[in-house]
């Protein structure tokens, strides 16, 4: 029972039936992910944003006390020392960090409360629980936006206080 189609048709719409499955499912995956990310959202940004905002205060209180250390020692230099140089510079990545933070963190903020955090370092008081609002459609869509974000800046964080050990073990072994 000869058919009216040679074999390397048959392969040809094996190979474009597999390709349109392997497409299908890729989007099929792709969207999941999408729908559970919006879906728990709610915990992860209450989560995530508290750690981030904790790791970045709890450096920049670290860098404050250090270079004010580093100064009280060396009060004869105005210069920048070397002891102090580094000390900057990872208190400035910090800082840059911070109003990244802050800027990625706004529209998850309450809409009354989003400048209370805004002055800590005046205050002298530090609030390390963000008060977020009400998480509606709009935020999550943003959260499925931003989240990739959040992760990059917790990574630098945890990339500053590496090199903030690395320092501290180099200068209490010298």
């Amino acid at each position: 029972m000869p058919s009216g189609l040679p074999p390397l048709s048959y392969a040809s719409i094996i190979v474009g039936f597999t390709s349109f499955a392997f497409t299908f499912f890729t989007f099929l995956r792709v969207f999941w992910d999408s729908i559970r990310t919006m879906w728990s959202a709610p915990k992860e940004i209450q989560v995530m944003l508290d750690n981030v905002r904790t790791e970045l205060y709890g450096e920049r209180a670290y860098f404050k006390n250090a270079i004010k250390q580093a100064r009280s020692k060396n009060k004869s230099s105005t210069r920048e020392t070397p002891e102090i140089l580094p000390l900057s510079i990872l208190n400035d990545s910090i800082k840059s960090m911070m109003r990244d933070f802050r800027k990625l963190e706004a529209p998850f903020l309450n809409d009354e409360e989003g400048t209370e955090d805004l002055d800590i370092e005046k205050s002298g008081r530090v609030s390390l629980r963000g008060k977020y609002g009400r998480m509606d459609l709009r935020r999550r869509y943003t959260w499925l936006q931003t989240k990739q974000d959040f992760v990059a800046l917790a990574n630098q964080v945890t990339r500053v206080q590496a090199r903030r050990i690395a320092y501290e073990t180099s200068n209490t072994l010298s």
